[in-house]
C-alpha cells in the first residue's frame, strides 16, 4: 500500500491532468451529447504545462499515456461488446486486443506530449501555442500507413453541428482539429496564463475564434443554399437498410429470403420515382462468380423496375490458380447489365486482413476471425442514371484524402456502404456514422450512407442530416443529389492549407520566444 501511495504521489500531477483531459475528450463523442467540450477538453493538460513547462522526457511520456489510455479506453470500449456474428473466433482475445489497440494509439498522444515538452522546456510556457500544430500533425500521422486509424479525431466531435464544421471545406479535418486545439490553448491561457493582459488577450482570442468560425459557417451554409446545383432531373436516390440478423445473413438456406427483400425494395423505390437504389456492404451475401444465378436475379430486377442497383457483395478474382476474395461493390444498370465494380482499397486491419500480409503471406495463417480479403488497386467512379459517384466501403469513410480524390476526379456525390451490425447495440455505429458527415462538408457533395443494421442516412453538402434510419430498423429513405457549384479549396488542394496553417502556427509559437518575445517565460507583456 505504501508503494502504491508513493507512486500516486510521484505521478499525481500527470495522473490528474492526463486522465481529466482523456475523459473530457471521450465525452466529446457518442453516446454523449456534450460535444462543446471539444473546445475545453485539453485545458487540464495545458494547465499542467503552464504550471510545469519543463516536465522532462519521462514525465512527458507518462502524461501522454495517461491522456491516451483514459481517452481511447472510454472511446473504444464497445470493442468488448462485439457480437458473436462479428467472426471473432477467440472471444477471449477482445480484452487483450483492446488493451493493445489503446496502448498503440496512446503512443501518439505520448508523442504529442513529448514534442510539446521539448518546445516548452526550451522556449518557456509561450511555446504552448505550438500545441495546435503538434496535435493535428500527430492526428495526421495516426490516420496514415498500414495501421492507419482515424477513429476519435478531435474535429469529428463537432460533426453534428453544421455551423461549426464548414471550415473543413478549406483546411480539411486536421485543420478543424488544429482550430479546436487552438481554442483549448486560449482557454487554458485565459484561466492560468502569465498575467492579466495576457489572460485577457487569450480570452478575447477564444471569443473571436469561436465567433469567426460560427459566422463563417452561417455564411457558407447560406451561400450554398443560394448557389447549389441539383442533379435530380432523372430521379432521386433510395437508401435501403435491410436489418437482417447477422446470424442468418450468410446462411445458404436464407439467401433467397434476402434476395426477395432486395427485389421488393427495388420495386418500391422505382414506384417512388428513384433512379438508383443503394444496398449496404455485403447486402448480397454471395459471390456472383460462384453463384451467377443471383446476379441474374438482380439484373432482371433492375431491368424490370428500370432502376440502377448498387450493392455490396463478395467478389473473387483468380491468381495463380487460387480464388482471392475482395470486399466489393457492384453497379447494375437499369438495362440489366453489370456496368461497374469496385474492390475495397482500405481494408480494416485485423478485421479484413492481417497488416503486412501482402509482404509476409504466412501472416494470413493467423486466424482471429479476420476475413483475409485482398485490397483493390484503384478507386472506381460509377456512372449511374443520377450521376457519377464513388463508393466508400465501411471505415473507408474515415479517410478524408481518399474520399477527396473521388470528387476531384469527377464524382457528383458519395456513397458509403457499411455493415455495422457486428458492433451490437452500443455507441460504435454512431461514432462510425458521424465520421462520414465530414466527408460531405469537405467536398460540398451529398453523401448517401447505407448501413446493414444502421445508422443509414442522407447528408447534404453542408453536413445536415436530411434523412436517417436508426439502428436495428428495417426501412428505406429517399433523397436527391445536390452539390456545390464549384469545387472546394480542400477538394482542389487537399492538405495544402492545413500544412500552411500548421507551419505558420509553429513559426508564430516558437520564433518569438527564440528572439526574446512572449515576455519572459509567460510573464505579462
Amino acid at each position: 500500500m505504501a508503494g502504491r501511495n508513493n507512486w500516486i504521489a510521484r505521478w499525481r500531477d500527470e495522473l490528474v491532468a492526463g486522465v481529466a483531459s482523456g475523459l473530457l475528450l471521450a465525452l466529446c463523442f457518442p453516446p454523449f451529447p456534450t460535444r462543446f467540450l471539444a473546445g475545453i477538453a485539453l485545458v487540464p493538460l495545458f494547465r499542467y504545462y503552464i504550471a510545469r513547462p519543463r516536465p522532462g522526457i519521462k514525465r512527458a511520456i507518462v502524461l501522454g499515456f495517461f491522456v491516451g489510455v483514459s481517452f481511447f479506453t472510454a472511446l473504444l470500449i464497445w470493442i468488448l461488446k462485439l457480437i458473436p456474428e462479428s467472426g471473432v473466433t477467440m472471444p477471449w482475445i477482445l480484452g487483450p486486443g483492446l488493451a493493445l489497440l489503446v496502448a498503440y494509439l496512446s503512443c501518439y498522444t505520448a508523442l504529442f506530449t513529448l514534442a510539446l515538452s521539448f518546445l516548452t522546456g526550451r522556449l518557456g510556457p509561450g511555446a504552448l501555442f505550438a500545441a495546435p500544430a503538434l496535435w493535428s500533425l500527430v492526428e495526421f500521422a495516426r490516420s496514415h500507413g498500414e495501421l492507419g486509424f482515424s477513429w476519435g479525431m478531435l474535429g469529428t466531435a463537432l460533426a453534428i453541428h453544421p455551423l461549426a464544421i464548414q471550415g473543413a471545406a478549406v483546411y480539411g479535418p486536421f485543420g478543424l482539429s488544429l482550430m479546436l486545439v487552438l481554442a483549448n490553448v486560449c482557454v487554458a491561457w485565459a484561466l492560468f496564463g502569465g498575467g492579466r493582459r495576457a489572460r485577457l488577450a487569450a480570452a478575447s482570442s477564444f471569443v473571436a475564434l469561436v465567433l469567426a468560425h460560427l459566422l463563417f459557417g452561417a455564411v457558407e451554409i447560406a451561400r450554398f443554399d443560394r448557389e447549389k446545383v441539383r442533379l435530380n432531373g432523372t430521379g432521386g436516390v433510395a437508401v435501403m437498410q435491410p436489418n437482417v440478423d447477422l446470424g442468418l445473413k450468410f446462411e445458404t438456406s436464407f439467401r433467397d429470403s434476402i434476395f426477395r427483400q432486395m427485389e421488393r425494395y427495388s420495386a418500391e423505390a422505382s414506384r417512388h420515382g428513384a433512379s438508383l437504389i443503394i444496398f449496404p456492404e455485403t447486402a448480397a451475401p454471395v459471390s456472383f462468380k460462384a453463384t451467377p444465378q443471383y446476379l441474374d436475379r438482380l439484373e432482371a430486377d433492375a431491368r424490370g423496375d428500370a432502376i440502377d442497383i448498387l450493392t455490396g457483395y463478395v467478389d473473387h478474382t483468380v491468381k495463380n490458380g487460387e480464388w482471392i476474395a475482395h470486399n466489393a461493390a457492384a453497379l447494375i444498370s437499369k438495362d440489366g447489365e453489370l456496368t461497374g465494380n469496385y474492390h475495397k482499397v482500405n481494408l480494416l486491419p485485423f478485421g479484413e486482413k492481417m497488416p503486412w500480409s501482402q509482404y509476409f503471406p504466412a501472416l494470413t495463417r493467423l486466424d482471429f476471425g479476420q476475413a483475409n480479403f485482398v485490397s483493390g488497386k484503384e478507386q472506381t467512379i460509377f456512372d449511374s442514371s443520377v450521376g457519377r459517384f464513388g463508393v466508400l466501403i465501411c471505415f473507408e469513410s474515415s479517410f478524408s484524402d481518399f474520399t477527396r480524390r473521388y470528387v476531384r476526379d469527377g464524382s457528383d456525390f458519395l456513397v458509403n456502404i457499411t455493415n455495422d451490425g457486428w458492433f451490437g447495440n452500443n455507441q460504435g455505429p454512431f461514432q462510425h456514422a458521424e465520421m462520414a458527415i465530414l466527408r460531405s462538408v469537405e467536398n460540398r457533395v451529398t453523401l448517401f450512407r447505407a448501413a446493414y443494421t444502421g445508422v443509414s442516412m442522407i447528408v447534404d453538402p453542408v453536413g445536415r442530416v436530411c434523412e436517417r434510419i436508426d439502428p436495428f430498423t428495417e426501412g428505406m429513405i429517399y433523397g436527391t443529389v445536390e452539390r456545390s457549384a464549384r469545387p472546394t479549396i480542400y477538394t482542389r488542394h487537399g492538405y495544402a492549407v492545413f500544412f500552411l496553417l500548421a507551419a505558420a502556427n509553429l513559426v508564430l509559437a516558437c520564433v518569438p520566444p527564440m528572439l526574446g518575445g512572449w515576455g519572459a517565460a509567460g510573464r505579462d507583456v
